[in-house]
């Protein structure tokens, strides 16, 4: 019983710390390409300020773009080498990456290209002005509410901390070592896990809502 329930405690506590990864992974891979908005939308700008047409600002941040977005604007150059129409690789870029700010972006190139429009440049330009304000909000926010987070942190491993202190003392260790005491360990990891994930979660600011998520390709 006792080794079973070491090996229950182990894999507890290594789901834990996978899921833990990788909800930080994803939460800097989410941030890093938030923020990499407003110097995607300055080499846009700048490219079809020199006389480029949208298709070639696109294309071209496949090889001067921000890095973390490189490699899904390098597959838009290929979809259209490869012979596909602007609007459906448009389309399956927007789709990539499924953001709200990229749908803004994507949704004014697409009806600048299919319509025409004098207005494109100042329209990324605003575009590219509140998205460094809400960038710049989010992280003071985030900042402020830092004590959340520490707070999680406490709260996850401050009882496993006094676990290991009173395991010290006989009497705990002997008591920890029994059926009941083991039973209580699993809860605890449980427990702490899901009060570390709850915390994190409401602590996380709301992510903006997706307005554009029709398709652009017309049936």
């Amino acid at each position: 019983m006792q080794k079973l329930t070491v090996i229950a405690l182990f894999i507890l506590i290594f789901i834990s710390i996978y899921l833990i990864y990788s909800a930080n992974q994803k939460k800097r891979i989410n941030l890093n390409r938030a923020s990499a908005w407003p110097e995607v939308l300055d080499l846009i700008i700048a490219s079809l300020q020199s006389g480029a047409s949208i298709t070639e600002s696109l294309a071209q941040l496949g090889r001067i773009g921000p890095s973390v977005i490189r490699a899904d604007f390098q597959k838009f150059s290929e979809t259209i080498s490869m012979g596909d129409n602007f609007e459906s690789a448009l389309g399956k870029l927007k789709e990539t990456f499924a953001d709200p700010i990229s749908d803004q972006l994507f949704e004014s190139l697409y009806f600048a290209a299919k319509f025409g429009s004098k207005n494109t440049i100042k329209i990324l330009r605003e575009l590219s002005e509140y998205v460094s304000s809400d960038l710049a909000l989010r992280a003071e926010i985030n900042t402020r509410f830092g004590w959340v987070r520490n707070s999680a942190n406490l709260a996850a491993f401050a009882p496993w901390i006094l676990l290991l202190i009173l395991r010290t003392q006989e009497n705990a260790r002997v008591a920890y070592e029994q059926s009941f005491g083991q039973v209580i360990m699993i809860v605890g990891v449980i427990a702490t896990l899901l009060a570390y994930l709850w915390m994190n979660k409401i602590a996380r600011l709301p992510k903006p809502k997706r307005l554009f998520t029709l398709a652009m390709v017309d049936k």
